[in-house]
């Protein structure tokens, strides 16, 4: 094994893909389960809605602790590749850049959300955006380096895939934020829905990518 560090990092990182991908399902059924609690009041007894909704807050508590787990996972994953692989660090910058512009933003909106407060929020996003555009490179320069050409070309046909769905999902993400004023329900529910789709696809192939890595890295 040539690059040992970039090899346990790059498991970090997937590991903790692995643990927001959980996360972000617990959200949804947290959600959800609160929901139909929530719409059941007055169908059902208030015993029945009130573990219907701690349950959907179980949920969504295990899931920000499984998102806590999942960031430090990933910053020490970035870390421990930068040892081997430039790349990585500026990956664990933008990584430590993303937390920061997420703090700030949530302090700016303390005493209610503001538009400055959601936009250094939102940079958050693109900020996540550089860290996978950061891991794709360090992970193609050492696919040269290795002289594996079968994992040279699966990184080359995926990364656009993972680099446009992602900064498509960030825009669609913004754009409705940025222009409240004149976008309609429909069309904000609309860009809503392309966002989340776009973020799966890119999730997807970002996944099956960082497979790729931690097998090439391996020899």
């Amino acid at each position: 094994m040539r690059y040992p560090n970039a090899h346990a990092g790059v498991k970090k990182v997937y590991i903790a893909e692995i643990l927001t991908l959980l996360m972000s399902v617990m959200v949804l059924l947290g959600a959800v389960t609160a929901a139909v609690g929530i719409g059941a009041q007055s169908a059902v007894s208030d015993k029945a809605v009130t573990g219907t909704l701690l349950g959907g807050g179980a949920l969504i508590l295990i899931a920000g602790a499984l998102g806590l787990i999942a960031m430090v996972i990933n910053l020490i994953g970035l870390r421990q590749g930068g040892k081997d692989e430039p790349g990585m660090r500026y990956a664990f910058v933008m990584a430590v850049l993303s937390l920061v512009s997420s703090v700030a933003g949530e302090a700016i909106n303390m005493n209610g959300t503001s538009t400055l407060g959601t936009l250094v929020s939102d940079l958050s996003g693109l900020f996540n955006f550089f860290v996978v555009a950061f891991v794709i490179a360090s992970n193609l320069r050492l696919a040269d380096l290795l002289n594996n050409q079968k994992m040279a070309a699966k990184g080359n046909r995926l990364s656009g895939v993972i680099l446009l769905g992602l900064f498509a999902a960030f825009l669609c993400g913004v754009i409705p934020k940025l222009f409240s004023s004149s976008m309609t329900e429909t069309i904000t529910e609309i860009l809503a829905v392309a966002a989340a789709l776009c973020a799966v696809v890119a999730y997807i192939a970002y996944l099956s990518f960082l497979k790729g890595a931690i097998k090439m890295t391996a020899e």
